[in-house]
């Protein structure tokens, strides 16, 4: 009984840490009577002793509490520090570089009459002026393939004007006898009308002297005859000359009618003159502006191209740029021309910071300068924008390197607002902020 007392008295002043190896050393090295013997007390206490050990085993330490502890409140700090940090909204939008003055964006070469290709004058990448020659074409319609058909059209043109002038100056000339024959009549009338009076004169004297019985029957018939006669002949005169200016009038108008027909009719023969003209000038084509030929779309010598047919691609020689951003209708509803716009080129390194612009890098600065008021068929909407070198802001890459068509992405700078809202905003799927204008004023791009 000592024996087995002197165990237990041990184990229990040891602790807990070493009941696991006197329970091992008890199950191997005690004897059946000890084992057996307050059996109940010692299962009891070994029992307590291993469930504190499985406590204190499972029990955090004290410095990892304290750590994360720290790291939790930290981040909620964090949390709450950013839910009212500063946020740009923005509406980001795509698209490629071009040139605001459609003068300065890329042209297209036609032809202007189906023709077969005779010669080119240029190759791909060559620098060209406004009025050098091109492409030299060969017409194919049927009624201009003579080289000579200009030649014909002004001959035709002459010989039909040289027969309206004919008409025109014979017209003339019958308006010239027209008119002498009027003052001839005109020149009789007056002679009438003065034989007239005479007669008419000469009959109240000898009317006169016949009452009196100084004068014959015979003298009296006489005059009455001839007062007679002249008023005859005045009625004839008077007809001949009403007749003679209406010849005049008509002569007149039909002078009129030739003259008009002659010019209606060069006008004419001119138009069909210089359209021949034109189509034979339309055969050599030539550059409608300075710039590099970008790309000739036809083959060589002896290939036939349509009328509108596209030849070649010119590109302005100009520093002219712009970038053509597309929207939706939704973001489009609340960008309006002066905003801000924050791009990156393609092919240009940078790190963009949506709602933090200031921290961007390698982006360039811009401002909308123009909103399509109709979308282009598919639901979005055309943004032109133009640099912005305000300030200290950059100026675009040269155009050398910046070249148009190349792919542009931006993001147009809206209102600002706290993280938190702009999270909340997103998680309900609302819009962006709308900016509200007063009347009379004009709302900052910035």
């Amino acid at each position: 009984m000592s024996s087995s007392n002197a165990p237990r008295s041990s184990s229990s002043q040891s602790g807990t840490t070493d009941s696991p190896s006197i329970w091992s050393w008890r199950g191997s090295h005690a004897t059946p009577s000890a084992r057996n013997a307050g059996s109940p007390e010692s299962s009891g206490q070994m029992l307590n002793n291993l469930h504190s050990s499985a406590l204190q085993a499972a029990e955090t330490p004290r410095l990892f509490q304290r750590v994360m502890i720290g790291s939790f409140a930290t981040l909620v700090a964090l949390a709450l520090v950013l839910m009212f940090a500063p946020w740009r909204q923005t509406v980001a939008g795509s698209g490629q570089i071009t040139a605001f003055s459609p003068n300065a964006r890329p042209q297209s070469v036609e032809s202007q009459i189906p023709a077969r290709i005779r010669s080119w004058q240029i190759d791909e990448g060559d620098v060209v002026a406004a009025g050098d020659t091109i492409a030299t074409l060969e017409d194919i319609s049927s009624g201009y393939m003579d080289n000579s058909f200009v030649d014909r059209i002004a001959t035709s043109r002459s010989n039909k004007l040289a027969v309206l002038r004919i008409e025109v100056q014979t017209a003339r000339q019958k308006q010239l006898q027209a008119q002498q024959k009027l003052r001839a009549a005109q020149a009789k009338f007056d002679n009438t009308i003065a034989e007239t009076a005479t007669a008419r004169e000469r009959y109240r004297r000898i009317e006169a002297l016949y009452r009196d019985g100084l004068s014959s029957l015979r003298a009296f018939e006489s005059e009455q005859l001839n007062l007679q006669k002249a008023r005859t002949d005045s009625v004839s005169a008077s007809a001949d000359l009403e007749a003679a200016q209406q010849d005049v009038e008509a002569a007149r108008l039909m002078v009129r009618s030739r003259q008009s027909k002659l010019a209606s009719r060069r006008a004419e023969l001119d138009l069909k003159l210089e359209n021949a003209q034109e189509r034979q000038a339309a055969s050599v084509v030539r550059a409608p502006i300075d710039g590099t030929i970008a790309r000739i779309n036809r083959a060589g010598p002896g290939e036939t191209v349509k009328e509108g047919g596209q030849l070649a691609i010119i590109v302005p020689t100009t520093g002219d740029q712009a970038a053509e951003l597309f929207v939706n209708s939704v973001d489009a509803a609340i960008v309006e021309p002066g905003r801000r716009v924050q791009l990156q080129f393609s092919g240009f390194p940078a790190l963009q910071f949506s709602g933090f612009p200031g921290t961007s890098i390698g982006t360039f600065s811009g401002t909308v300068r123009v909103i399509d008021p109709v979308d282009d068929g598919t639901g979005r909407y055309r943004l032109l924008v133009v640099p912005d070198t305000s300030g200290s802001r950059p100026a675009w890459p040269d155009d050398s390197y910046l070249r148009q068509g190349s792919s542009v992405t931006g993001w147009v700078l809206l209102s600002n607002v706290s993280l938190g809202y702009e999270i909340w905003r997103r998680i309900n799927g609302l819009p962006p902020q709308i900016p509200v204008r007063s009347k009379g004023t004009k709302k900052s791009a910035n």
